[in-house]
């Protein structure tokens, strides 16, 4: 079962602004976030740790899928049709501008905005550690 969901395809490799380029999309979401905390912080501070608690856990969670493959495992990675949970990751700058845009037109519904891609965020990464708990678990076998 493992095989049919873990993607062969090794992770790419990585490249010397790979790490910056991977941190620009949650900067630019903590940014707004804090940009919207200060004007109104009655409103706005609890979405916004809901927002900064689920980029911290997708942090963990690629943090422990990097850990599994520094041990020899294969990257976990999903294999099958897209995800609505798992886009944000690799598009992550492109959510970080989608959502701007979103507060630029409706600056009124932070907290709903900011909820829903937090909400987005961590089901992923939820979904990203179950992975690794089972990539991790599974004994290796020898290929045929």
């Amino acid at each position: 079962m493992v095989d049919e969901t873990v993607s062969r395809i090794p992770a790419a490799s990585p490249v010397r602004w790979g790490s910056v380029r991977a941190l620009l999309g949650p900067v630019a979401i903590a940014g707004l976030a804090t940009g919207f905390v200060w004007a109104a912080p009655e409103r706005n501070a609890w979405a916004a740790a809901a927002l900064a608690l689920a980029l911290v856990l997708d942090g963990v969670a690629r943090a422990a899928g990097a850990r599994a493959a520094r041990r020899g495992r294969p990257a976990p990675r999903l294999g099958g049709p897209p995800s609505v949970v798992f886009a944000m990751r690799p598009g992550l700058g492109l959510g970080a501008a989608l959502f701007g845009v979103a507060l630029f037109l409706w600056p009124a519904g932070f907290a709903l905005l900011a909820s829903a891609l937090a909400g987005l965020i961590a089901m992923g990464a939820i979904a990203r550690l179950a992975l690794v708990r089972i990539v991790l678990a599974t004994p290796d076998e020898p290929e045929a």
